[in-house]
């Protein structure tokens, strides 16, 4: 698995790497496309495409004028190319900003938005991190999503943030308008909602125990940190252990 996950890490990296004064843009799998050297690879999809066409559905979310949508088709293929990341058109910019808004997707958000603080470049690593772990276990890291009624649920994202990355640290959360909400004087969790007792080491299934997992660990701490000052930058990233290790 690590061999298909490392390649798809470099766009992103190279991204934030070279363009670090510009803005910050909606990293996740969905927005790493992969290029196909042989196209005729298609061709089987073209082939069961006409010989049995996909059933259109239609779809309508939040009494929108309805879409008409097709079912996407299993494939098997060779995923040769190099990895593009896409999707510009939400790139917010940062250089010379103060953003202080929700912004990312949900399951993506650095801490720093969901504290509603002002954030910046760190995001991007943030979801990097994210990303990875999602790539290599075929899961999200997180999940604070209520399915019932299609809300994301705050207090839950944050206690599940604690449950991976351990307490914030009271410098941090001091400055979040959510504080006193959530964390007594001490900086303690005071909702309702528990904080489940998980951890990354458990959470990665997919490298076994050893040297391998310990320097994975250790790479995906450096950009999963609460405080976005101490989170490593792209420059510090390419060259992790993990990151150059062989295969």
């Amino acid at each position: 698995m690590q061999h298909a996950v490392l390649p798809i890490l470099a766009s992103p990296l190279i991204y934030i790497s070279y363009l670090p004064t510009y803005g910050e843009i909606d990293i996740s799998p969905q927005n790493v496309l992969m290029a196909i050297d042989d196209d005729t690879s298609l061709q089987d999809i073209e082939d069961q495409e006409s010989q049995d066409p996909s059933l259109p559905m239609t779809s309508t979310v939040n009494g929108a004028m309805p879409i008409v949508v097709y079912k996407s088709r299993r494939t098997m293929l060779a995923l040769s190319g190099h990895p593009i990341l896409t999707d510009y058109g939400q790139m917010r910019l940062v250089e010379g900003c103060v953003n202080q808004d929700w912004w990312m997707s949900d399951l993506y958000r650095a801490p720093e938005v969901l504290l509603h603080l002002p954030w910046g470049f760190p995001v991007d690593i943030w979801s990097i991190g994210v990303m990875t772990l999602e790539l290599l276990e075929g899961k999200n890291l997180f999940h604070p999503i209520d399915h019932v009624h299609g809300q994301y649920v705050l207090p839950s994202a944050l206690a599940q943030y604690i449950g991976y990355l351990g307490p914030p640290p009271l410098n941090i959360i001091q400055n979040s308008p959510l504080f006193s909400t959530y964390f007594d004087a001490q900086g303690n969790w005071v909702s309702e909602v528990p904080v489940p007792k998980t951890s990354l080491e458990d959470f990665v299934t997919t490298i076994p125990p050893g040297e391998e997992k310990d320097q994975f660990l250790r790479f995906i701490r450096k950009v999963l940190t609460w405080d976005p000052e101490v989170r490593a930058t792209s420059n510090e990233i390419i060259p992790d252990e993990w990151l150059m290790r062989p295969f």
